[in-house]
């Protein structure tokens, strides 16, 4: 548990209040968003562009992946910045657009906090 004391109040006539114990528990949701930010960006940055994309880099860009996998580029950037869990239709989509193999397919579905790549959790 971590000790919250407020900051003393300057100036006013009343007393301070006493410290609050808060408990700092880790958030689920936010450790598999951020392990699945982790593997799609490793994903995409390994994935050299074919003929059939279009990318200025050497690997696949963040907007082209987005209009190859049917969703917004600020989706996909809120997901590779681990703010967002992804539902199993966008995991589906990205793994498609990425042309992954069934091991990268079965990492993403996993990392996202999938069983399996049907999507189950």
């Amino acid at each position: 548990m971590t000790t919250y004391a407020p900051p003393p109040h300057i100036g006013w006539n009343q007393p301070t209040p006493e410290p609050v114990q808060v408990r700092a528990e880790p958030v689920q949701v936010r450790a598999e968003a951020a392990g699945f930010a982790a593997v799609l960006t490793r994903i995409r940055t390994i994935r050299p562009p074919t003929s059939s994309r279009t990318s200025a880099g050497p690997c696949l860009s963040q907007p082209a992946l987005a209009a190859l996998a049917g969703i917004h580029w600020t989706a996909l950037y809120r997901l590779e910045a681990g703010e967002r869990t992804p539902k199993a239709a966008t995991v589906r989509a990205l793994a498609d657009a990425l042309d992954a193999t069934p091991e990268e397919r079965a990492a993403l579905f996993l990392a996202a906090g999938y069983v399996d790549t049907e999507g189950r959790r």
